[in-house]
Order: C-alpha cells, then structure tokens, then sequence
C-alpha cells in the first residue's frame, strides 16, 4: 500500500489469506452440525400408534377379536421396544433405552375397529419394507422382520371372520 511504512503489498496478501484460513478453521471448528433424525423414528412412531390403536380397539371388540388385537397392540409394543434399543444404539447411548409411554390421546367418538387396526398395519408394513429395501444388515433384517410380522397380523388372525353363534 503506498504511503503505510513498514507493509509491503506481499506482507498484506499474506495476512488476508492467513485471517481467511483462520476464519474457515474456526467456522468449521466451532459450530457442529445438528444431529439429524434417525430413519428408525418414524417407524417408531408407527409401531406406538399401531398398539395403541389396536389395544383401544380391543376394548371395544367382542369376545372373539379381543385377544386377537391384544396380541397386535404387544407385538408392535415390542417393535417399539426393538426399534428404540436400535436408535440408541446407533446414538451411542451407553444405557438400553426403555420406550417411554404412548400418550393418551383424547377420547374418539367411536372405538376402532378391527378394519381400522389393519389398516395402519398394512401402512406400517409398506413403511418398514420401504425403508429396509435402502437399508442393509441388522436395521434392514429388523423392519423387514417388522414389515412381515404386520402384514401377517394384518391378513391372517384380523382377518378371520367370527364364528356364527
């Protein structure tokens, strides 16, 4: 710079880069990203709306359907279960996780039906088998395992037709 003693135009260069390198370092360094959400939420999510679902509507289901939607509303709170070890397991959590509890949501109008707890199943189903189709190893191996458990609730035992009396 003409007219500033003792600073060639080389010596300022020099300073700029060395600030901007500086500056990269430090944004780099000091702001982590944020952690982003795990793929498995989302079926976790599902699996606790499927045994809620499926324990309302055992309650309002007759003798036959009842014990039937009881065992759906324990097999997807165990799915829940495997789902929320395995997400804390990838987040390197040093403690198993135990799934907390649903929140009850505001009483409906009318209970579900058994139709409608097959219908999540199928939704959770498709869900699962799309997500392990872009996954490998053990997350792959478990929605599938999770996919084929709510087809299978979903087409045989809810399916079944009550005996006539």
């Amino acid at each position: 710079m003409p007219g500033a003693p003792g600073i060639s135009r080389r010596r300022m260069l020099a300073g700029a880069a060395a600030l901007t390198a500086l500056g990269a370092a430090a944004w780099a360094c000091g702001s982590p990203m944020p952690p982003q959400p795990d793929d498995l939420e989302a079926q976790l999510d599902l699996a606790r709306r499927d045994s809620q679902l499926a324990r309302a509507a055992a309650t309002a289901a007759g003798a036959f359907y009842a014990p039937l939607l009881n065992v759906v509303a324990d097999e997807r709170a165990d799915h829940a279960k495997a789902l929320s070890a395995e997400i804390a397991r990838a987040a390197g959590a040093t403690t198993t996780a135990s799934s907390p509890p649903v929140p009850a949501t505001p009483a409906a109008a009318s209970p579900p039906a058994q139709t409608d707890v097959m219908a999540a199943l199928r939704e959770s189903a498709d869900s699962a088998a799309k997500l392990a189709a872009n996954l490998s190893g053990y997350r792959a191996g478990l929605l599938g395992s999770i996919a084929a458990s709510c087809t299978a609730s979903a087409t045989v035992p809810l399916a079944l037709k009550e005996p006539a009396q």
